[in-house]
């Protein structure tokens, strides 16, 4: 088991509840710095064919019931032609670690990029549930070179015939999602072609993880650009947490440059790694168990995440299978083609409200932003569930 206590850093806590909420008073105080220049991802995005920005849907019935001025989904469910956020991670990840090892430029096009992965005979290897592994797939077939993905014993077939349709080899192992990790980095430990692809960190594999968030930074960017058009400005973003490469995303965009944006994370009740860490103020890993939002089936938070969530993020809650359900119907309802992971953040903010919604400034000026980072799927219903 992973543990490390991380002395002198704890914040203000609000009371433990029964719903374990947690809220870090002094996030708003803090200051994130990136290290390179996240604009070079965004210049590289809009070089993959078929880039356009996601849509930013305003939710005005969610607004009015809530009592905020705004609230606003980020549909990420068809992205550069997936159904998730993945690849804007996965290609910067992978185009930064192949320009490393080729010594290609930044600026360099996809045509040279591909032409220098087949030269090297690069093999890419992702562990995955789902969405990074197919994400990753995309790049392989992008670039004209073989993948390999590995998957728990949670993978359903569905997921797995969509990840070899991008022409990649999937196997299924017996463990769960780190002992896939584990495989995967084995397995590209030993050929020196093969080149590992993970979104989460561990000892000795930090730099690849650190380039697939900033790939994300383009979202938020878009997000940014999209409410400035219309005069506003997010309060408030609720982000789904996986293994974190995302929400370490959104924390750096919301408390860096000067913004004082609130950061509220989500998880499956069953996989709240994030959130147990927290209120116990120490990264370890916890054992998970199965969830309809298998994305954020993760027992683990990357330990490159896990020092930027106990600064800058100001809430965590936890929700169940049955009010994801709920919100994927809502959300589909209102025209966002959202999956399990996708409606987690707006099952997150009712939560909130209901908790301690002083925590996340809901009030009458609060602009508030969702996070919507896969698109509808199929999954089992949940215990007291209509498919209605």
């Amino acid at each position: 088991m992973h543990r490390e206590t991380f002395c002198g850093r704890v914040s203000k806590l609000s009371a433990m509840s029964a719903s374990d909420m947690y809220v870090n008073s002094q996030a708003q105080t803090w200051n994130y710095d990136y290290e390179t220049d996240v604009g070079l991802a965004q210049k590289f995005h809009k070089r993959l064919p078929g880039y356009c920005p996601s849509p930013l849907v305003a939710l005005d019935d969610v607004a009015k019931e809530l009592g905020v001025k705004a609230v606003f989904v980020k549909d990420e469910s068809s992205r550069l032609g997936l159904p998730a956020f993945k690849i804007l991670g996965a290609s910067w990840g992978t185009f930064r670690a192949l320009a490393d090892r080729t010594g290609l430029p930044l600026d360099a096009s996809l045509e040279d990029a591909a032409k220098a992965a087949q030269r090297s005979r690069l093999v890419l290897l992702a562990a995955t549930e789902g969405n990074h592994g197919r994400a990753v797939a995309r790049m392989g077939k992008i670039l004209g070179i073989q993948t390999q993905i590995y998957m728990s014993r949670y993978a359903d077939h569905e997921t797995v015939q969509k990840i070899e349709s991008e022409g990649a080899n999937v196997t299924v192992i017996s463990g769960d999602y780190d002992e896939a990790v584990g495989k995967a980095s084995a397995e590209s430990k030993q050929n020196p072609n093969h080149l590992l692809i993970q979104d989460n960190a561990f000892e000795g594999y930090e730099q690849i993880p650190a380039w697939i968030v900033e790939g994300y930074s383009t979202l938020l960017v878009e997000s940014e650009q999209q409410l400035a058009s219309q005069g506003l400005r997010a309060t408030l973003m609720i982000t789904p947490i996986g293994v974190g490469s995302l929400g370490h995303a959104v924390v750096a965009h919301c408390k860096w440059g000067g913004r004082k944006i609130k950061v509220l994370t989500v998880e499956p009740e069953t996989a709240a790694c994030l959130n147990r860490n927290l209120q116990s103020q120490t990264w370890e890993t916890i054992e998970t168990s199965a969830t309809i939002m298998n994305g954020m089936n993760c027992g683990t938070v990357s330990p490159i995440s896990w020092p930027v969530f106990l600064k800058g993020v100001d809430a965590s809650v936890m929700i169940s299978d049955l009010e994801c359900h709920k919100a994927i119907k809502y959300l589909q309802a209102h025209d966002v083609n959202a999956g399990p992971c996708g409606a987690a953040s707006l099952a997150a903010l009712r939560r909130a409200k209901a908790l301690d919604p002083a925590a996340i400034g809901l009030d009458s000026n609060a602009v508030v932003v969702l996070l919507s980072t896969e698109g509808a799927r199929g999954y089992t219903l949940p215990a007291g569930a209509s498919d209605t």
